[in-house]
């Protein structure tokens, strides 16, 4: 057995703890990038950390252009996974995917293939470019498995189940996000600048009583009492599993919340009142092309750099409502993961602990054969319940809150 993992930031370097933690089951393990001292460097920290179960297996650092089909395609021959884990950027997907077609090699991602927030790549349209694979995957007799981070992923696998265990009818699913940690910096993002300030920027699409809702983002705020963090403000943002949920489980209303501070927000409407955050290129000057977001990201601290010293703990979990037995009900299904135990175990912090717990997670059902079918599937579609069993053991738990039934009291924002 053996994987391929392409992509060696913040999510990629979880990725690959945990899949030297699980390379009994796994395998080899090949890490390629573009920057291949990123690979090098996770390497060393896994081999450090003791984190490589089975030291008999190879644990391998290559060179590949993720934007380049044909120079993808030759690596898979050469290393032949059985299974490629992307944990690069959401634009690489597409051509990820591809590869893996044209390879007959199964697929597993962490995120929609679009930034959410462009003409033709919202939420309505966020899964269209990657869903245009089942029948080619399907027929190429390979598996592909979409969205296995945290949110989305996991917060997906729980609308599944309180579909299959514990409601007859669901009214509402609201996916709920806040990370109480402290990393000291007046202002960072704790994955890819890129991705997150594109992420945050756009319009939040919501799905309400059978239609599509378009609203700018910020401006529907409700607060909430997360397990072992806290009250705080949550903002409706668009999100990936919005979508995909709003495809495969039938609710009135689903719609993503994400917690901001203050200060946090006084940041980003800053940068982004002065087009600090837009991806266009622009001409300087002195004829300098440079696009604001990417100088941005050059500016601002790798979320790896965050780690030592991160405390404090998120919480994220799905909050559903509806009736069982004819009786109302509303339950909180949810993880809290703290940014010192995720530093002790793979030196990163819990933003990146969250997503690539679960993606090895994912991969593990792969390899045991539970989701392994022939096709692509988002995480809503495949059985929750051993899934939900194995996670735990990698290293995130979860729980279910009882909660008196209520729709959340919405503040519209100006």
């Amino acid at each position: 057995m053996s994987i391929l993992q392409i992509g060696a930031g913040g999510v990629g370097w979880v990725v690959a703890h945990k899949a030297a933690q699980n390379n009994d089951v796994l395998g080899d393990i090949t890490l390629a990038s573009r920057t291949i001292a990123k690979c090098e460097k996770i390497i060393e920290s896994i081999k450090g950390k003791n984190n490589l179960k089975d030291p008999s297996k190879k644990l391998e650092a290559r060179f590949v252009d993720a934007d380049d089909v044909a120079s993808l395609v030759a690596l898979i021959n050469e290393v032949k996974p059985d299974l490629v884990i992307n944990a690069g950027p959401p634009w690489v997907n597409v051509t990820i995917m591809e590869a893996c077609y044209q390879a007959k090699v199964s697929y597993l991602d962490t995120s929609v293939a679009v930034d959410l927030c462009s003409e033709g790549q919202q939420v309505p349209e966020a899964y269209d470019p990657q869903w245009a694979f089942r029948e080619k995957f399907a027929e190429a007799g390979i598996t592909g498995i979409l969205g296995a981070g945290f949110d989305p992923g996991v917060v997906s696998v729980f609308a599944a189940y309180a579909v299959k265990h514990l409601f007859d009818e669901i009214d509402t699913i609201d996916v709920m996000d806040v990370n109480a940690g402290d990393h000291g910096k007046k202002f960072a993002t704790n994955f890819d600048p890129e991705t997150n300030m594109l992420e945050i920027q756009g319009d939040s699409f919501y799905w309400e009583e059978g239609s599509w809702k378009q609203v700018p983002c910020h401006t529907r705020m409700l607060e909430f009492d997360f397990p072992n963090c806290g009250e705080f403000k949550v903002y409706s943002m668009a999100h990936d599993e919005v979508r995909s949920m709003q495809e495969f489980i039938p609710a009135k209303r689903i719609e993503f919340w994400m917690g901001f501070g203050d200060r946090y927000l006084n940041y980003f409407n800053c940068m982004k009142d002065i087009g600090l955050l837009s991806p266009d290129p622009i001409t300087l000057q002195d004829g300098t092309v440079v696009e604001p977001l990417k100088v941005l990201k050059a500016l601002l601290p790798d979320p790896t750099s965050l780690a030592p010293g991160y405390t404090g703990k998120t919480c994220i979990g799905t909050w559903v409502q509806g009736t069982k037995d004819g009786k109302a009900r509303s339950v909180f299904i949810y993880n809290n993961a703290d940014h010192e135990v995720a530093y002790e175990d793979v030196e990163h912090q819990a933003i990146a602990y969250t997503t690539g717990v679960p993606a090895i997670t994912a991969a593990l059902q792969y390899f045991n054969g539970s989701w392994n079918q022939a096709g692509v599937f988002n995480m809503e579609q495949l059985d929750p319940d051993m899934f939900l069993e194995t996670m735990p053991k990698i290293g995130l738990d979860w729980h279910v809150q009882e909660l008196e039934p209520g729709q959340p009291k919405i503040n519209i924002l100006k």
